[in-house]
């Protein structure tokens, strides 16, 4: 999998959340999938996908911010 013309920007009517835009290429740079023409909110993605795989993403986000706080990166 593969992306094209990939942005990630934050989203000018709401704070915190970000829309991602771009295509999705197999390994034959052959388009598989998109983001929509006007992208994909975050915001409205999240609440959409099984609460195992958001705990998932959760136990991730746990891993990264104790390594930071750790290093005393974290804002």
């Amino acid at each position: 999998m593969n992306f094209q013309n990939l942005t990630i920007e934050p989203d000018p009517l709401n704070s915190g959340n970000w829309i991602v835009k771009g295509v999705i290429t197999n390994y034959a740079n052959e388009q598989i999938a998109d983001f929509g023409p006007d992208g994909t909110s975050v915001f409205a993605w999240w609440p959409q996908q099984d609460s195992t795989w958001q705990l998932s993403i959760v136990n991730q986000f746990i891993l990264l911010m104790a390594s930071q706080i750790v290093a005393g990166t974290a804002e």
